[in-house]
């Protein structure tokens, strides 16, 4: 039987040394294990096979990436697996390509002998694995098959596992860009908003605000963070107390939830407000900037390339062993996240059901943020 591995969704630096991670112990325990690379996401399952996968490869495939960014086999998603709402008029349409897309996908992966399938992705990526594995089994009910998941977002917003791959080197990239973006706007004495990305979940921007010392941040969680009036107070205290500069970092997923010129309307109402003005003796000048996929780029830190051998090598064992080194066996589609340096399994199921993991106002990093943030109500 054979190993295949692929990545979907997002990029997330990391992925690569995930996947040689996986690569090299699989064959540290079965030299002849074969395992199959399948390109370009989900999409490489349901190709032809001598274009889309690269079969039985060997430890030159895996020299020299673990330093680089992106994913070296590819990634993508697939429409095809995302059904519109029953009653849609492309409803059926829409359907008869889906079964179409997993009868391929699942022949695909029956010819080539495929019996734990390793995909490194987000809570979508995971949604899309579990329908292909219930296809396989519906089609070929005596064959063994198991998907092995292995969270891989800059997000960090799946449930069972406390790091994602791809969060801490996206985490540095927006904390390197708050540095940068303070020294033009200390000089200037400006405001900055800047949109980070999380269209759903806000740690990203919650962490980044903490370890780059925004004044504020506005989360997509939690509604009171993204009322403009509070903000504009909470700036002219600051003002008063003579802060020269102000860092605004807000969650992409602000905007779904606000309006789609929430941005724009808090500059209108920084730059207008007459108290502000008062007290600097001009209008406040606010710029807005954006880091976006910046942030998934470069190469990973140490401690995401740390995580992802860690998962990347906990997932061999669950495919080759059944479980854990030294835990008991696990049945059916599982994800291998960590709690802390130990490597944890979680039921896909249940991972799907209780993802995304979003922040909350109990939650320690945004009550740590009330702290640290600037206040029209702090006392100094």
């Amino acid at each position: 039987m054979s190993i295949g591995i692929l990545t979907s969704g997002g990029d997330a630096p990391g992925m690569n040394a995930a996947v040689r991670a996986a690569f090299r112990c699989l064959k540290m325990r079965d030299p002849d294990c074969e395992i199959v690379f399948f390109r370009d996401g989900f999409r490489g399952l349901a190709r032809r096979l001598d274009s889309s996968s690269d079969r039985n490869v060997d430890r030159r495939a895996v020299r020299d990436i673990i330093h680089r960014g992106g994913t070296f086999i590819g990634t993508g998603r697939v429409p095809e697996l995302l059904l519109p709402p029953e009653g849609h008029a492309s409803y059926a349409e829409r359907v008869a390509a889906r079964d179409d897309f997993l009868k391929v996908a699942a022949i695909n992966l029956y010819q080539m002998r495929v019996d734990n399938l390793i995909v490194i992705g987000g809570d979508g990526s995971f949604r899309g694995a579990r329908i292909i594995g219930e296809a396989f089994r519906q089609h070929f009910p005596r064959r063994p098959f198991r998907v092995i998941g292995i969270p891989g977002t800059i997000d960090n917003d799946l449930h069972g596992t406390e790091y994602s791959i791809g969060y801490d080197t996206a985490l540095n990239n927006v904390v390197d860009a708050i540095r940068k973006l303070r020294d033009t706007i200390e000089s200037h004495r400006r405001a900055i908003i800047l949109e980070v990305m999380g269209n759903t979940s806000g740690w990203l921007a919650l962490q980044s605000a903490i370890a780059g010392g925004a004044a504020v941040v506005a989360i997509p969680e939690v509604e009171e963070t993204w009322d403009h009036d509070r903000i504009v107070r909470s700036l002219d205290a600051g003002v008063r107390r003579d802060y020269r500069y102000f860092i605004i970092v807000v969650a992409e997923g602000v905007r779904r939830r606000a309006g789609e010129d929430w941005c724009e309307g808090l500059k209108h109402k920084l730059e207008s407000d007459r108290a502000i003005e008062s007290h600097l003796g001009h209008p406040m000048e606010v710029r807005i900037n954006s880091v976006g996929h910046i942030a998934r780029g470069g190469s990973p830190t140490a401690l995401d390339n740390t995580l992802a051998g860690l998962l990347g090598s906990g997932a061999a064992d669950v495919a080759q062993i059944g479980g854990l080194e030294g835990q008991p066996l696990v049945e059916g589609d599982v994800m291998v996240g960590c709690r802390g340096p130990r490597t944890i399994l979680t039921g896909l199921d249940e991972v799907i059901d209780r993802s995304p993991r979003l922040v909350t106002r109990d939650s320690e990093l945004y009550q740590l943020s009330q702290r640290l943030m600037l206040s029209a109500e702090q006392p100094f």
